[in-house]
C-alpha cells in the first residue's frame, strides 16, 4: 500500500504544518508535555543522521498542546537542498517514555524558481 501524501511544499521554503491529534473516538488528545521528532528522508533505510530535514520539538505547554494541536516547521535551511521529488516523512511523539509513531506519509516536494536570498 502506497504512502498518503501529507502535504506539499516548495523547495527552499519555510513550511508549517498544523496537526492535530485525535484519540480512536476523534477526540483530542491533550499533549502536554509530550516532545515530538519528525524527519524527511528519501528511504526508510537511511540513517536519521543523513536526512535533510530533521525537527525536533522539545516538551510543549502551550494552550493548543492541552487541544491536541502541534505545529511543526520545518526550516529554508533544512529545505533549501531537497530534491524535487517525494519524501518520506513521519511524526513521533514520546511521552513518560513511551514513543509512539503518530503518523507515516510522503512530503511532495515541488520546484521553486527564484533562489536568490538577500
Amino acid at each position: 500500500m502506497a504512502e498518503p501524501v501529507i502535504f506539499e511544499m516548495y523547495r527552499g521554503d519555510d513550511h508549517t504544518l498544523w496537526v492535530e491529534i485525535k484519540d480512536d473516538k476523534d477526540q483530542p488528545v491533550d499533549i502536554t508535555g509530550w516532545s515530538f521528532k519528525s524527519t524527511m528522508k528519501l528511504s526508510t533505510e537511511l540513517p536519521d543522521d543523513d536526512a535533510p530535514v530533521k525537527v525536533d520539538i522539545p516538551t510543549i505547554h502551550d494552550a493548543d498542546a492541552a487541544i491536541g494541536v502541534l505545529t511543526i516547521t520545518f526550516p529554508k535551511e533544512q529545505t533549501k537542498n531537497l530534491l524535487v521529488t517525494d519524501y518520506l516523512f513521519d511524526l513521533q511523539a514520546q511521552n513518560n517514555g513511551l514513543v509512539t509513531t503518530i503518523f507515516v506519509g510522503k512530503v511532495k516536494v515541488k520546484g521553486d524558481v527564484t533562489w536568490r536570498v538577500d
